[in-house]
């Protein structure tokens, strides 16, 4: 078989920059959550397929022209979004039909090569658009003080901080939009009192009015790590709205700073939500071999790729409900075996449960929803408010099963007893309005479940009205000597989505009743 010239092969640019077009335009849409740096390993494997399938496509084409032809195809229909495809078949005809009267002006006949000019221009045209767009998205951002502020985090020092001989492990477990036992009470008309007897005769403290400082996960864990407001934390971000921005104080908190320097060894488990997903750690334990991040989960949604889900869900956690059980449930016997692992340890886990979605009933058994797989919540939820409270119940129920085993089993094998720390980011969400802070109730979602295991410790050292950012001041004052003065409770609500760093002080409103709608 000869091959056509060389030359010819001069178009296969092509269908890789639709895979960049496409995949930066997905980028751009879910920039809110997703990372510029989530992009490049779907784009690498993407590109790598593309490669391995150029020369089965000139085998059934026998023809370079119709080989780049049919990868675009492929592309465009297997690995972009229906919104980004009618876009760029939309301007492809347009680009098309002009090009086909100029020729007919000229009276030159329509070849191959002139659809490969107009695909090469189409091509280009959207990834310098893609690319322009993400730019100038990232541009908002004052990253000089924003890097200076992550560094500062990075690197925190105290120097009152004193080693003590006896370091206990310290478990941070974060449990997603637990309510507290209050709210459960009024709004959800559940009775909590059986767990919370359980927990206080195992010796925890449940705090009884128990307050988060602001009402969305990346904000409200990145505050409790670094043991202060977001506004001292990272005073420079303002109107961005970017909330994976908070991802590096999760990841290097300042409160990660000071325990490795009394020699802890830090561990996490894998969320299954990228912005807490800290591989950073010594150890990262994770229930698939590959976990898909944010946007990869997001591009499977978006595109036909969602068809290779059954396949990939056998080695990678996909978005769907079994991959989210399999992550919960792996996160409550990762925890319940690390009593074992020598040495001081500080782990994390962030558990997405009772948040939805809800994936379980109250024993544990698979539950599943007529609506799409999706971690949304309050006025995003996709069900009625009947279904919330109802199944938010219930998951309560089964976390509080598992709750229990971990515990016992923790406390039953550590060889000297250690600090656990149940607490919730914020409250429920089901009288939430993430979009309308008018239209949310300040005390549901400003009111987390919380307990803690603090060995040999009085139960007055937490005030019953402790907020999140406090919780590890008291806690490094009182096991290492650190000196720090508790912050004024005060809590926060974005004034606007898209300026998720500007805050109103809603502070005296958490004592305004929430009011249930007539059903």
């Amino acid at each position: 078989m000869a091959l056509q010239p060389q030359v010819n092969r001069r178009f296969l640019f092509i269908p890789f920059l639709f895979v960049l077009a496409s995949l930066l335009q997905l980028g751009y849409v879910s920039s809110h959550v997703v990372s510029p740096d989530q992009i490049l390993r779907p784009l690498i494997v993407l590109w790598l397929l593309v490669a391995l399938l150029i020369w089965p496509a000139y085998w059934l084409t026998q023809d370079w022209y119709w080989a780049t032809v049919l990868l675009t195809v492929f592309v465009l229909g297997f690995c972009s979004s229906t919104a980004f495809f009618s876009v760029v078949l939309a301007t492809s005809a347009i680009g098309g039909i002009c090009w086909l009267a100029f020729i007919r002006l000229k009276r030159t006949k329509m070849q191959l090569a002139h659809l490969m000019y107009i695909l090469a221009g189409t091509s280009i045209f959207f990834s310098v658009y893609a690319l322009v767009t993400e730019s100038a998205m990232l541009a908002h951002i004052p990253w000089m003080d924003y890097r200076q502020s992550v560094l500062s985090a990075r690197r925190y020092s105290l120097p009152s901080l004193s080693s003590s001989q006896v370091k206990p492990d310290i478990y941070y477990i974060v449990l997603d939009g637990y309510a507290r036992t209050d709210i459960l009470q009024e709004l959800f008309e559940f009775d909590n009192s059986e767990f919370v007897s359980y927990l206080q005769e195992k010796g925890f403290i449940v705090p009884s009015a128990s307050h988060s400082n602001y009402p969305a996960t990346p904000l409200s864990i990145a505050s409790t790590l670094n043991m202060d407001y977001i506004q001292s934390l990272a005073p420079a971000l303002g109107q961005t709205p970017q909330r994976w921005l908070m991802a590096p104080f999760i990841d290097h908190s300042r409160l990660r700073s000071l325990l490795e320097s009394q020699n802890y060894e830090t561990i996490s488990i894998s969320t299954n939500w990228t912005i807490t997903d800290n591989v950073t750690t010594v150890q990262y334990l994770h229930p698939f071999p590959i976990m898909l991040t944010d946007f990869e989960g997001f591009v499977m949604d978006m595109t036909p790729l969602q068809s290779l889900e059954p396949l990939l869900s056998r080695f990678a956690s996909s978005p769907n409900p079994e991959s989210h059980r399999k992550v919960i449930q792996y996160n409550f016997m990762a925890l319940a075996g690390l009593s074992e692992t020598p040495g001081p340890k500080f782990i994390f886990a962030h558990i997405i449960s009772p948040h939805p979605p809800f994936v379980f009933d109250r024993e544990g058994n698979p539950l599943d929803s007529d609506h799409s797989f999706t971690f949304q919540d309050a006025n995003e939820f996709p069900g009625s408010l009947e279904e919330y409270q109802q199944r938010y119940t219930e998951q309560v129920q089964f976390v509080n099963q598992q709750l229990q085993e971990m515990i016992d089993a923790i406390l039953s094998q550590s060889k000297s007893a250690p600090i656990i720390i149940l607490q919730a980011d914020h409250g429920s969400g089901m009288l939430t309005d993430l979009n309308s802070l008018e239209n949310t109730c300040i005390r549901e979602r400003f009111s987390p479940f919380a307990a803690y295991y603090l060995p040999d410790l009085e139960r007055d050292v937490i005030p019953a009205d402790i907020s999140t950012v406090n919780l590890f001041r008291i806690i490094l004052n009182e096991y290492f000597g650190a000196q720090l003065p508790l912050l004024e409770n005060r809590q926060y609500f974005y004034k606007d989505p898209r300026s998720y760093y500007d805050f109103e002080d809603v502070t005296s409103r958490l004592d305004e009743p929430c009011v249930l709608p007539l059903k």
